[in-house]
């Protein structure tokens, strides 16, 4: 009888890179305590779909189910301020559970390359790259002056993640694949431009 999944090197390198992925998307200490297990466990799950995709079809819906599960079952932790409550508990946005799950599988396969080199060079244009306050700023300050008219289709706009919903997330999405077009010639991903602009942003 062989070993139990637990037991599977595989698996556990997987489950600790997950957590690497949480713990640099700076977002799980956000979430309440008791809904942690249960979103490592459900990334677990879909990262295996998602090494498994056929195309960014198959991509994009295993990402809106997850974030939209997201919304539904992760707690955003009571936050306080000098013993004050500043924020109730609540849910998450999509943007934040999006953020979230974005940064972890750009760890889990930009950066490792699971679940092999093959796999993730055909999964890599399809990552997201993750919405963050200085990237929509950065966006709106460039698209202000070169096409108002995307701006105000983006309304209000959204200054923190917490107030991205789906709709917003997908234009955001869309945005930064115009901009690499329009400012990288197409010669980037998505998932590079996450690196060079949050590089450039937060100095």
């Amino acid at each position: 009888m062989g070993r139990p999944s637990l037991c599977d090197p595989h698996n556990i390198k997987l489950r600790n890179i997950i957590d690497m992925g949480l713990t640099f998307s700076a977002m799980i200490r956000l979430f309440k305590k008791e809904t942690k297990g249960k979103l490592h466990e459900r990334i677990m799950e879909d990262a295996k779909k998602i090494f498994d995709a056929k195309s960014i079809e198959d991509f994009n819906s295993i990402h809106s189910i997850f974030c939209k599960w997201g919304v539904e079952n992760v707690l955003l932790a009571e936050r306080k301020k000098n013993e004050k409550v500043i924020k109730k508990e609540g849910p998450a946005s999509y943007g934040q559970i999006a953020k979230t799950f974005d940064v972890v599988m750009k760890v889990v396969i930009y950066y490792s390359r699971l679940p092999d080199f093959e796999t993730s060079e055909k999964i890599l244009p399809w990552l997201n790259p993750a919405v963050d306050t200085q990237m929509m700023k950065m966006l709106k300050k460039h698209y202000k002056k070169q096409n108002p008219l995307l701006i105000k289709n983006i309304s209000p706009w959204p200054i923190t993640v917490e107030e991205v919903c789906e709709v917003k997330y997908q234009q955001i999405q869309d945005l930064v694949r115009k901009f690499i077009n329009d400012e990288h010639n197409g010669d980037i991903i998505p998932v590079q431009f996450d690196d060079i602009y949050w590089n450039q942003l937060n100095r």
